[in-house]
């Protein structure tokens, strides 16, 4: 029987304290949503069977899209749930099919990456994501297209140095684990589409503020020691090496308990440097400078692509079945 939005609805599996002062939000399409994204990658020949269908709802990509972009409705918020089941069907693919070798690793990111410039290949995998891709960029100013080209051939680009670490079977040292993993957590391009979705599109001035760098680049940090402490349990069943919490083990010579802890330290750290950054930004000597216009549109990226990107990647990591149950 397949699963219906009730099933889906946003809520963590256990109680936990919430480590966040952002409100959780969902788009109110979030239903709708949920009843139409099998389309888009059945589309492309994925999810042909029953088994390969069920494996693709654990991930409650509509839920993850409707928490990141809460303002998104209709084809718009279907942009973002296609990206997160873009995200994961690549996953799996690295996982089953194309990771065995940093060769091929590479090959299937080359095709990929066709489609970063809207060229299709027939590759079906790297059809989808120029179909994604032509659809995000659409209407959008040259500068926010040429950021999120870069993000994306980073994302894609630093999976070929996952694969080499794989393929020697040493776990990478803790410094190359967290350069690499702020690439392939995948954070940029979520980001970026949240100014598209929720109509705060920076131009370059803006972008590049410094303060601002400080934010996105906490905003990767809280994720992927988020995204870790949730995954430890699955990522160390499976024999997977590279986890912050199992890097932290290894290299400071501490038991779980206490690596654990010290990722949970991280995180608050990396939030407490993210508020503490966001309060600079706008104060104002920092602000002096900005038109009211500006001011008014830093704040919205603030809140509508940054706050929004934590509170809904940590409120799907603790609702979803990909990593309980």
């Amino acid at each position: 029987m397949t699963a219906t939005a009730e099933t889906l609805s946003p809520g963590p599996q256990a109680p936990a304290p919430d480590p966040l002062p952002f409100p959780s939000r969902t788009s109110p399409d979030f239903r709708a949503a949920h009843d139409r994204h099998l389309d888009w990658p059945r589309s492309f020949g994925f999810l042909a069977t029953d088994a390969e269908r069920d494996h693709h709802l654990k991930g409650q990509f509509p839920l993850i899209a409707a928490m990141f972009y809460p303002n998104a409705t209709g084809a718009e918020l279907d942009i973002g749930v296609d990206q997160q089941s873009w995200y994961f069907l690549f996953d799996d693919a690295l996982d089953e099919q194309w990771g065995g070798t940093p060769e091929r690793v590479r090959h299937l990111v080359g095709l990929v990456q066709e489609g970063v410039t809207g060229q299709a290949s027939p590759l079906p995998l790297a059809a989808a994501f120029a179909d994604m891709r032509r659809r995000s960029c659409h209407g959008m100013p040259e500068d926010w297209i040429r950021r999120s080209a870069a993000h994306w051939s980073s994302y894609l680009d630093h999976h070929v140095h996952e694969a080499r670490s794989r393929q020697s079977g040493a776990p990478m040292p803790l410094s190359t684990y967290l350069r690499v993993r702020r690439h392939t957590i995948g954070v940029a391009p979520v980001v970026d589409l949240a100014e598209r979705l929720s109509s705060c599109v920076l131009p370059d001035h803006l972008y590049a503020l410094p303060h601002l760098s400080v934010m996105r680049e906490m905003t990767k940090t809280f994720i992927i020691c988020d995204n870790d402490i949730v995954s430890l349990e699955k990522d160390a069943a499976q024999g997977e090496q590279n986890n912050l919490v199992l890097c932290l083990e290894r290299e400071h010579g501490l038991s779980r308990a206490e690596a654990l802890d010290r990722a949970l330290h991280r995180r608050a750290e990396a939030l407490e440097l993210f508020t503490g950054a966001h309060r600079a930004l706008l104060a104002g000597s920092a602000a002096d400078h900005l038109t009211p216009a500006e001011r008014d549109l830093l704040r919205r990226y603030c809140t509508e692509a940054l706050q929004t990107t934590i509170r809904g990647a940590h409120d799907w990591h603790h609702a979803s079945t990909r990593y309980h149950g």
